[in-house]
């Protein structure tokens, strides 16, 4: 018979009753389940960062209609009309000669462009933008109009309706301009016309005589925000950009020859040929079409690296590790101290954890960003620490806190690394599964829910 009254649970023929693990199935789902849910907090204030990042947006918007937009321009182009001669039908049989007004433009053979920023920060309630004084020197020549290649005589040429136009989308923002040809200075008129190239900018009457080269200067200042852009138009264009901002993102291709970035500023030249560019040096309408649209442009982008936006974007998309590490600790630390944690302790430890990236940005929207990141991180691991301590137990509420401070810190490095941030960040998960294996190494999975005491043993 069976007997399962108290008897010790020794000897050869007694063994305890252990669990099959489902406890430690039920808890590791459980636990999961609480993880995948604080999915919701963090996307809703990932939400509110994009919106706050959105809005910056819109106010660097309106500053740039209030200062200058995003600045583009070009060196000049000649556009020459001319006349096809060419025989044509009339209605009584007979054929009369008829002129066909056409147009032939024509780029650079030399053109260099020498520019120079100054840039300022504007302030428009807590955001801030970055903006920009510009004082651009264009010089160069251009060959002799070659009508010749076109079978074309001189004496159709309209020599005197010549005209110079210069490409400039953000020609509301021009403070001045100073055009010479030859020595020679030109009036410049606003708007391109429809014999120019397609897009904005402005015009000049050129009145030539005959077939000659022309050497032309042109001085203009202009406001412009966030990025300046020069259309390199010529046979060899020699372009320059030089600024008082240390941190230039070069844009456009080709990427410049050369470039110097110091602690007061940068500077950098480009060297391109138009066969580089797949621009021709001259052509007739209907042969090619420069549209601004597809030209490739060179230039730099005025970065601000300390933006708090991004940051912060950053720092939310490692808000699920910290999350699972944070719940995870408190999770072992149950497991080794048979402790029980409810739902609501983890909840309310999730919302302090989730509520650190809004103190963060509203925060670092108004001191400095590593400024805001302490106190923010502070305040988050005070906290989750103290709570921990006083409802679980102290240890926990201590080793929890190590844990959250471990990870800020480890975090606000990887928001200083560029390069090596996947690198840090993949040596940091290997470290925490590691020391997460070594913890739980002894741990009975299949004993977790049993409690010592009564069990039933076999006897004769």
């Amino acid at each position: 018979m069976t007997d399962t009254t108290d008897m010790p649970a020794t000897g050869p023929w007694r063994q305890r009753w252990r669990g099959s693990g489902f406890e430690a199935a039920k808890r590791i789902l459980f636990l999961s389940f609480l993880i995948l849910a604080m999915m919701i907090p963090l996307g809703m204030v990932e939400g509110v960062v994009q919106e706050r990042s959105a809005r910056k947006m819109e106010v660097g918007a309106e500053v740039g209609e209030q200062w200058g937009p995003v600045q583009a321009v070009s060196g000049p182009v000649l556009v020459i009309p001319y006349d096809e001669l060419e025989m044509r039908p009339n209605s009584d049989g007979t054929q009369a000669l008829t002129r066909t007004r056409h147009f032939a433009t024509f780029l650079p053979a030399e053109t260099k462009i020498d520019a120079a920023t100054k840039v300022e920060k504007r302030h428009k309630s807590i955001y801030e933008v970055l903006v920009y004084g510009a004082a651009i020197k264009m010089s160069g020549r251009f060959d002799a109009p070659d009508f010749a290649r076109w079978n074309i005589p001189e004496a159709q040429v309209h020599w005197d309706e010549a005209s110079l136009a210069l490409l400039l989308p953000g020609a509301r923002a021009l403070l001045s301009i100073d055009l010479t040809v030859d020595g020679k200075g030109l009036a410049v008129d606003a708007g391109l016309l429809p014999q120019h190239p397609r897009g904005q900018g402005l015009r000049a009457d050129l009145k030539l005589v005959a077939a000659k080269p022309i050497d032309f200067t042109i001085d203009l200042t202009l406001n412009g925000r966030d990025q300046l852009s020069l259309w390199p138009l010529g046979g060899q264009s020699e372009i320059a950009i030089a600024s008082d901002w240390p941190h230039p993102n070069f844009i456009g291709s080709p990427l410049p020859k050369e470039r110097e970035i110091r602690k007061d500023g940068f500077s950098g030249h480009w060297s391109i040929n138009h066969l580089a560019t797949g621009i021709p040096l001259a052509w007739r309408d209907g042969e090619f079409s420069l549209d601004t649209g597809v030209l490739n442009v060179v230039g730099v982008a005025l970065t601000e690296p300390g933006d708090v936006h991004q940051q912060t974007d950053r720092i939310v998309k490692y808000g699920m590790l910290v999350v699972a590490l944070t719940f995870g600790t408190i999770f072992v630390m149950g497991l080794l101290k048979r402790d029980r944690v409810h739902l609501v302790q983890y909840l309310l430890i999730g919302a302090a954890i989730a509520l650190f990236y809004l103190l963060l940005l509203s925060l670092a929207e108004q001191m400095p960003f590593g400024f805001a990141y302490l106190i923010a991180s502070l305040v988050d691991i005070a906290i989750v620490a103290i709570y921990a301590g006083a409802t679980i137990r102290r240890a926990v509420g201590l080793l929890t806190g190590i844990v959250l401070a471990a990870l800020h810190g480890y975090m606000y490095v990887l928001l200083q690394m560029e390069s090596y941030a996947l690198l840090s960040g993949t040596i940091g998960l290997l470290v925490i599964l590691i020391l997460t294996m070594v913890a739980t190494r002894k741990v009975d999975w299949y004993a977790i829910g049993d409690e010592p005491g009564l069990v039933p043993v076999k006897t004769d």
